[in-house]
C-alpha cells in the first residue's frame, strides 16, 4: 500500500518520460498453443505463445512494434521491459472516489439494525467531517489505483443535502491534478435518493457547473418510494443536459426489472439516450430464469444498455458471463474502497476480474485468458481464435507490465504491476533504462 502520509503530489517517485522512447524486451502474446493428450478427444489449448518486441512510443501512442533486435539510435531514450508482460490498462468503471477512510485512521463499518438507512444516517454525519480532507483522500485513491494498473475510470460522486456541491468540486479538482495519468468520468450521485432527500436541485447545479457525464440515481423504489416520479425525474436531467445515466438499483426482481424496462421505454423514445446508459449492481437480474435474463438482455443490447458492477462477494450470483455472452457491454469497478458502507476494497481491477474467473469459467488456459477482458473493456492481446490483436501500431500506449508470462498467469496469480503507462506517460513505477 502506498504510505499517503509522505505522498502529497501525484508524480512523487514517478520518473518522467521523454515524449519519445523505445521499450526493449516487451512480451507480447502472439498466440495460443494446441495440444493433443492421450485422455483428450480433441486437441486442447496448454500454452499462451510470446515473443519478446522493441516498441517506439512517440505522443502518447505505439508508433512502432520492432523486432526486439532492431537497433534503437544512440541518442535516444530507451527503457528494458525485462521481459515483463505487456497489457491493456485497466479500467475501473464503478468506484466512489470522493468519500473514503482510505489515506487515514483505519475505521471498519458499523453493525446496522436498519440497513442502508442507517448507512445513509451514519454517511450525513461523515461527509462535512471528511469535506476538508476529501480532495487528498481521492488522491491517495487514484494513487492506489495506479498502483493496480488503472488509468481509466468512471466515478460516482454524491450530491446531497449535507455535502451539497463539496465533494463534487474536490473530485474535479483531483481530476484535474492526474490529467496526465487519468482518464475519468464524473456520475453525479444522489445517495440519500433523488426525491427522499429533495436533491432534484441540486443535481441541476451539478450538472450546470460542467464536467459531469452522467446523471446517477438510486433504488428509485425502496429509496424513493416512487419509481415511476423518480425514473422519469431522472431520465428529464439527462435529457435537459445531454449526459447519460447510470443508476444503482440494489432492489430485488419485483421492483427492480419494472425500473429497468421503465428506464427503456424512455430510451425509445429519446434516442440520444440509446448506448449513454448503464445498469449499475443490478442484483435483480440474479433472480431471473434463464428464459427471463434471455429476453431483458436482448432487450438491453438493442437499445445499448451496459452493465456494472463490483462482483459482490455473498449475493445471488451476478450473471455476468451470460450478459457478456449476450452482447451486453459488462463494466468491471471495485466500488466502495473501504469508507463506511464496506471496509474492504484496493482498488484492483485485476482481482476482480480473478474473481469472475474462478466463479464462471473454468480454470483453463483459454477461459481465464478470457476473463482479462473484465479488467480491460474486453481490450484483450489475443482474440477467441488465438489472433494477436493488440497492441498495433497507432493504438494508444496505454498499458501494464507485470511479472507473468501471459494473460492467463497474470488473471490467475494477481502478480505486482511494476510499470504502469497511461498514453506514453509513466503513471505508477519504475524501468531500468536499456543498454
Amino acid at each position: 500500500m502506498i504510505d499517503v502520509s509522505v505522498v502529497t503530489t501525484p508524480d512523487i517517485g514517478v520518473e518522467v518520460l521523454p515524449d519519445a522512447y523505445y521499450l526493449t524486451n516487451v512480451r507480447l502474446e502472439t498466440g495460443f498453443v494446441e495440444e493433443e493428450k492421450p485422455w483428450l478427444d480433441e486437441p486442447v489449448i496448454t500454452h499462451t505463445d510470446t515473443e519478446l518486441k522493441t516498441l517506439r512510443i512517440a505522443d502518447g501512442k505505439i508508433a512502432e512494434i520492432l523486432d526486439n533486435a532492431a537497433p534503437i539510435p544512440p541518442e535516444a531514450a530507451a527503457y528494458d521491459a525485462q521481459g515483463q508482460v505487456m497489457l491493456p490498462t485497466f479500467r475501473d468503471m464503478h468506484i466512489h472516489l470522493d468519500k473514503t477512510f482510505y489515506g487515514g485512521p483505519w475505521e471498519a463499518t458499523l453493525p446496522t439494525e436498519h440497513g442502508r438507512a442507517d448507512r445513509v444516517a451514519q454517511e450525513r454525519e461523515m461527509l462535512l467531517k471528511l469535506l476538508p480532507m476529501a480532495e487528498e483522500r481521492t488522491a491517495a485513491m487514484i494513487r492506489l489505483m495506479h498502483s493496480q494498473g488503472t488509468t481509466v475510470c468512471r466515478s460516482h460522486c454524491n450530491v446531497d443535502p449535507v455535502s451539497k456541491l463539496g465533494n463534487l468540486e474536490h473530485l474535479k479538482n483531483s481530476f484535474a491534478r492526474f490529467q496526465d495519468t487519468l482518464q475519468s468520468a464524473i456520475i453525479i450521485f444522489p445517495q440519500h435518493g433523488l426525491l427522499a432527500s429533495d436533491s432534484v436541485g441540486l443535481m441541476r447545479e451539478a450538472l450546470e457547473s460542467g464536467g459531469v457525464s452522467f446523471v446517477g440515481g438510486v433504488d428509485p423504489s425502496s429509496f424513493d418510494n416512487a419509481m415511476e416520479e423518480s425514473v422519469d425525474t431522472t431520465v428529464q436531467l439527462a435529457v435537459d443536459y445531454n449526459v447519460g445515466i447510470d443508476i444503482h438499483v440494489h432492489e430485488p426482481r419485483e421492483t427492480a426489472i419494472p425500473a429497468f424496462n421503465r428506464i427503456m421505454d424512455h430510451m425509445e423514445e429519446n434516442p440520444q439516450l440509446q448506448g449513454n446508459v448503464t445498469f449499475s449492481h443490478a442484483y435483480g437480474l440474479a433472480e431471473l430464469s434463464p428464459e427471463e435474463l434471455a429476453d431483458i438482455a436482448a432487450r438491453m443490447k438493442a437499445l445499448g444498455v451496459d452493465f456494472a458492477g463490483g462482483v459482490p462477494i455473498g449475493k445471488g450470483q451476478m450473471p455476468l458471463r451470460e450478459l457478456h455472452e449476450a452482447g451486453i457491454n459488462v463494466m468491471s469497478g471495485t466500488d466502495s474502497v473501504i469508507d463506511w458502507w464496506d471496509s474492504f476494497g484496493n482498488c484492483d481491477i485485476l482481482q476482480k476480474a480473478s474473481e469472475i474467473a474462478r466463479m464462471q469459467y473454468r480454470s483453463t488456459e483459454f477461459e481465464i485468458s478470457r476473463t482479462l477482458g473484465y479488467a480491460t473493456g474486453f481490450v484483450t492481446p489475443l482474440n477467441d481464435a488465438g489472433e494477436q490483436v493488440w497492441p498495433k501500431a497507432g493504438d494508444e500506449a496505454s498499458f501494464n507490465l507485470l511479472p507473468a508470462s501471459c494473460s492467463a498467469e497474470a488473471v490467475a496469480r494477481l502478480p505486482v504491476r511494476n510499470a504502469v503507462f497511461h498514453k506514453g506517460k509513466l503513471a505508477y513505477g519504475n524501468l531500468p533504462k536499456a543498454g
